[in-house]
């Protein structure tokens, strides 16, 4: 019995992931959160709005920050510096965090001459340190016009109402943008904008960059499902702006589901994450928002496969944005070509409303969604022959759908500052679906949910971060023994059956310890959550972050309770070692083995849990290269990671060891990250990232490895700037193979494994300046695994040798234009 489910998860894994086979001006970035009223309208002046409450600290504002591209210089650069500015807003002291020469030179001494608007606390003037971004542009052929005074000044009327909950806001003005240099959780990792546009083998999307860090371990090569610490994909989160989403890749290894104008930075929680995350058992991946930019902008791209655009508009005399973006696929014209008899289409929309109501309030609209389709035309005869002839019937084409999967969000969330701090209020909608085999999969999720979360700082000392949410769920889903059209008699063009054959044996399960994925019926599911944890600045150089989350799982007549504890620790042994540790409790609801929209099990057999800690040291190297070594271990009871489970209950059959009794495994993974990194923004940037680990499953007696561990995962990155605004990056990626099945229970426990497998990617990218760091156009060219190389996902062994069986390659190569104003 247990076979033929394994069986059918494999064919629905196959189905739903294998299948989807400046001028001379140069840019100042400062410091700035302080509100300006918008520019009054010639005809109608704007309501004058009551000042909001000063915090009680104000960082500076930059006034007047001159600076000039150096001579005989060539290309972008930026340059990092670290500034104190002293109570009458002068540039006391400045050195350089990150850039080269001559552009560091050049920025230091443009300093001199810089003023500040004084950083306050209660209204009084104090000196302060920041971290102070300029980015240089090369002059254009043609003279830029000088700019004005009042765009770098406090009364610019291209200045944004004050950005609220967000590290990183947009453009401001004509000059520079507004970077707020914010506090970083010391257990993430964390890509940057420029980062993941320079990624070779990204194609620009933040959430696949995520592939290059430490920890991560992919299922397949350059699909979007992967183990993290051991963690299978159904056990890591995913989230936009604090929005929880299904999936974050289209199909056929396609882009990204979000435009990347949207995502100012993606942040990877290997564990330990913060109070604000919950209900997941592994890691949470978590993009965060870009901020508006309050100008009319965009962006746009067209590739051999899609195109996508972004486009910005202010409004209301720039007390309100609205941004749009999208990309749609024509993959199924270029299949076409290829393999006449695949169609193969995506597409994914976003927009956001953000509107200052009053100097304290703002509302904001958010609401995006994707949706794939993978379907394949076969020839089909009937299987009785012509009467009196002998000869079967003429063939027939029928197209079939293999997948069909999409979802829909929409959040609206009030903002209201309180006195330091910040409080929002959302509500939330959505809806997701997955449909497959023609139609005998058919499941669906409707969401409707509320939070409320709080950020206030108590103390020069002390931030609570607080917060409730309540999520109802409808869940319809159906999984039929046989797909509509396969009731009939009749085979494919290759002689197999159509549709999908029953089960042998369809008896349902028996023991409450079994998961159960709720299927062929309608279910409500309700969760219900608080949390609070407290950044704590226990000394000069000790922050200690201690939370609590408690989560009410409600499905059909069963409930569960997850009380999660964790405290994270990060301590500053010198102004460039650090040290950090983790320590959490998690808990889950059953989950399938990759996120499937509108697929969730029930709360049958319980929850799953994982307890997660680690260690690690983080340097400052010379040259701006930054250095990290993090121990881990995690262990995980009562998971639902059916791959595994499969392989485990291949192995006592092959023993004679009869079905595994229990559908739950338990398992621990340990093992050491290393990362060592200089930003790919630089003229010459790369990283290194390895992984050596153990993830192990066990069920009653068995024990081996999980199904996809790989003991060594290498990436290695670089990316250079050519000159001329030409840059060329490669990135090379090794991994381990996985461990083979085997038919004892002797060899269980250490496994033949699969070849090892590797891939090099490599991307060259050029810009043409038409309006210096305003408007501009390129060319990208990019392939993902250009060696060609096949890679090993499956292995058989036996007492005398081992048979292995391998995809692809899988390669996909990608050219085209993009462009921004």
């Amino acid at each position: 019995m247990v076979g033929w489910r394994a069986g059918r998860v494999r064919a629905a894994l196959a189905a739903l992931i294998l299948s989807a086979t400046a001028s001379a001006q140069a840019q100042s970035v400062s410091i700035d959160e302080k509100a300006v009223a918008p520019t009054p309208s010639s005809t109608t002046p704007s309501p004058a709005l009551p000042p909001p409450t000063p915090p009680v600290v104000s960082p500076p504002l930059a006034l007047s920050t001159p600076l000039s591209y150096p001579e005989n210089a060539t290309g972008e650069a930026d340059v990092v510096l670290v500034l104190t500015i002293a109570e009458d807003g002068s540039v006391s002291a400045a050195s350089v965090s990150q850039g080269a020469a001559p552009f560091a030179e050049r920025a230091l001494e443009a300093t001199k001459a810089w003023r500040f608007q004084a950083a306050t606390r209660d209204g009084k003037n104090i000196a302060s340190k920041i971290r102070f971004l300029l980015h240089f542009t090369p002059p254009s052929a043609e003279p830029a016009e000088p700019p004005q005074a009042s765009r770098s000044g406090p009364e610019s009327s291209a200045a944004p109402p004050k950005p609220t909950q967000k590290e990183n806001s947009g453009n401001t003005g004509a000059t520079y943008e507004v970077l707020v240099v914010g506090k970083r959780e010391p257990l993430s990792q964390r890509l940057g904008r420029a980062e993941i546009h320079d990624m070779p083998g990204a194609f620009g999307d933040p959430y696949r960059a995520i592939e290059s860090l430490p920890g991560v371990v992919p299922i397949v090569s350059g699909l979007p499902y992967f183990y993290v610490r051991g963690a299978p994909p159904g056990n890591v989160g995913y989230y936009f702006d604090g929005v929880p989403v299904p999936y974050l890749y289209h199909f056929a290894a396609g882009p990204g589901v979000l435009h990347p104008a949207f995502v100012d930075h993606v942040d990877l929680y290997p564990a330990a994450y913060p109070a604000r995350y919950g209900r997941f058992a592994g890691a949470i991946v978590a993009g965060e928002m870009a901020e508006p930019g309050y100008r009319f902008r965009g962006e746009a791209s067209i590739r051999q496969i899609d195109s996508g655009a972004m486009l910005e508009a202010p409004f209301a005399d720039r007390r309100g944005s609205i941004m749009l973006g999208g990309r749609y696929s024509y993959t199924g014209f270029v299949l076409s070509l290829l393999v006449p008899e695949i169609t193969l289409n995506y597409w994914d929309y976003q927009a956001r409303v953000r509107y200052q109501v009053a100097a304290r309030d703002k509302l904001e609209l958010l609401v995006f969604g994707a949706g794939d389709f993978l379907s394949q035309r076969e020839t089909v005869y009937d299987s009785a022959p012509l009467l009196g002839t002998g000869a079967q019937s003429a063939p027939t084409t029928r197209e079939n759908t293999v997948v069909d999967v999409g979802f829909h969000r929409l959040d609206v969330r009030w903002d209201h500052d309180i006195e330091h701090g910040n409080w929002r209020n959302a509500l939330l909608l959505g809806r997701d679906r997955t449909g497959a085999d023609n139609g005998s999969v058919q499941v669906r999720d409707y969401l409707a949910g509320v939070r409320s979360e709080l950020d206030q700082r108590l103390s020069p000392d002390l931030e609570l971060r607080a917060g409730a949410d309540l999520l109802f769920e409808s869940l319809s889903q159906q999984v039929n023994t046989r797909s509509s059209d396969s009731s009939t008699s009749g085979s494919t063009s290759d002689g197999s059956a159509s549709g999908l054959d029953p089960p042998a044996d369809p008896a349902p399960m028996s023991t409450s310890t079994q998961p159960d994925f709720g299927f062929d019926h309608a279910r409500r599911d309700l969760s219900a959550g608080v949390r609070a944890d407290l950044v704590w600045k226990a000394a000069p150089r000790l922050q200690v972050t201690p939370g609590l989350r408690l989560d009410l799982y409600v499905s059909g007549d069963r409930t569960a309770l997850g009380v999660d504890p964790r405290i994270s620790a990060r301590y500053a042994l010198t102004d460039k070692l650090e040290v950090t540790h983790g320590l959490a409790l998690a808990h889950q609801a059953p989950s399938f083995v990759v996120p499937i929209p509108g697929l969730k099990p029930s709360l049958a057999g319980g929850l799953q849990s994982a307890v997660q800690h680690s260690a690690g040291l983080s340097y400052k190297l010379p040259r701006d290269f930054q250095a990290s070594l993090t121990l881990f271990q995690n262990a995980f009871f009562n998971m639902t990671d059916i791959i595994s489970l499969a392989e485990l209950q291949q192995t006592a059959h092959g023993a004679n060891g009869g079905d595994l009794q229990n559908l739950r495994t338990g398992g621990h993974a340990l093992g050491v990250e290393a990362m060592l990194k200089r930003s790919l923004s630089r003229d010459l940037g790369g990283f290194l990232a390895y992984t050596l680990s153990r993830s192990v499953r066990s069920s009653g007696r068995l024990e081996g490895p999980a199904t996809t561990d790989r003991t060594h995962v290498l990436n290695l990155g670089v990316s250079y700037n050519l000159g001329r605004n030409w840059r060329l990056g490669g990135r090379w990626l090794f991994y381990s193979g996985i461990p083979s099945k085997v038919a004892y229970l002797e060899a269980a426990k250490a496994p033949p494994r699969t070849p090892a497998f590797w891939r090099l990617d490599v991307k060259l990218q050029k810009r043409w300046y038409i309006v210096p760091n305003r408007m501009w156009w390129g060319v990208v060219f990019e392939v993902l695994n250009t060696t060609l190389n096949k890679e090993s996902l499956n292995g058989d062994c036996n007492a005398f040798t081992c048979k292995y069986e391998s995809i692809g390659p899988v390669t996909i190569p990608s050219a085209g234009v993009e462009g921004a104003f």
